[in-house]
């Protein structure tokens, strides 16, 4: 099969096409002719060796978490998919995966996926994997956001960022948004109900004791910068573990607030429910979408521009 891969280590021009065995899947596992993938961060810092941790070592280095496409094989001990069936989802962000989804297939656990609704496009599911399961995990599960609860989202021009507006409100939040310029307006349009313009001023600057939840989206803060911005119970939940995140972590155990570090899951049951909101219009804001060979400049203009960015597989080679 074809498949996007880096040799060793490096910077992302090293990316380059190379033919790999067609993978087979084992028990409980099934492969995925993969129709549209994602560009991430993590392809990123995996390539260019930054975050080792969140791929296994092996090489040659196929890259790429999102997915979506068609069953093309099942192993033993799978139920509920069949060959044939539109599924989507994303490989875990971890040292025990050593597979890509810039590739013709893959092998998932058919315990990670989910079946794609006939409605949502594969290149809008593909999109939508991680982006939306890191927001529902987060508002939801760590955050504990309440019907009605307010939550404050940071990064809105991003990936992350903006389709937490949607799903923050599909939950029953309301929303403020943090951002600038264009990502202001795209949090407008995506329901937020109010927006603060991070270069106007010191955020949060004077708020006290508003918010349920600070989605930090963009991983730009620090809970020890929002505590003061948070209801009693409330959480501040990062994208990204650092030293200062251990240290609010241990600060937090002595205040009423509460400190998360989101390490999203491919569930079947959020990935089914992403797929409904999807299916009902929830919005997945895309910057453009790209064929599979142009990855390498893809991820390079994503560092400097941001935005989620789509992955053409079949046919893109």
């Amino acid at each position: 099969m074809k498949a996007i891969a880096a040799p060793t280590y490096g910077p992302l021009e090293t990316l380059t096409l190379i033919d790999a065995p067609l993978p087979t899947p084992g028990s409980g596992e099934v492969r995925v002719r993969v129709v549209s993938s994602a560009l991430n961060p993590a392809d990123t810092k995996v390539v260019t060796g930054t975050l080792k941790f969140l791929h296994a070592r092996n090489r040659p280095l196929i890259v790429g978490y999102d997915f979506s496409g068609t069953v093309d094989a099942v192993g033993p001990s799978v139920s509920g998919v069949a060959v044939g069936d539109e599924v989507f989802g994303f490989l875990p962000y971890g040292p025990g995966n050593a597979r890509g989804a810039f590739a013709e297939f893959l092998i998932a656990k058919s315990s990670e996926i989910a079946k794609k609704p006939a409605s949502v496009s594969h290149e809008i599911a593909a999109a939508a994997a991680t982006t939306g399961l890191t927001a529902i995990q987060s508002l939801r599960d760590l955050g504990r956001l309440p019907a009605g609860g307010e939550a404050l989202i940071t990064g809105v021009s991003g990936g992350v960022g903006s389709i937490s507006v949607g799903i923050a409100r599909r939950l029953g939040g309301r929303v403020t948004a943090v951002g600038s310029g264009a990502g202001l307006a795209l949090a407008k349009r995506l329901g937020a109900a109010e927006v603060i313009d991070r270069t106007a001023g010191p955020v949060p600057g004077d708020i006290k004791a508003r918010f349920d939840v600070v989605f930090d989206a963009a991983a730009a803060y620090r809970w020890s910068g929002w505590a003061g911005a948070l209801k009693p119970g409330g959480a501040f939940v990062t994208t990204l573990p650092s030293l200062a995140f251990a240290t609010d972590k241990i600060g937090s155990l002595f205040s009423s607030t509460r400190v998360h570090f989101i390490n999203v899951k491919s569930r079947p049951e959020d990935l089914t429910l992403l797929g409904t909101w999807l299916a009902d219009g929830l919005e997945v804001p895309l910057v453009k979408t790209i064929p599979v060979r142009d990855v390498g400049k893809g991820l390079l203009e994503v560092q400097k521009a941001g935005g989620r960015v789509a992955v053409q597989v079949a046919d893109g080679f």
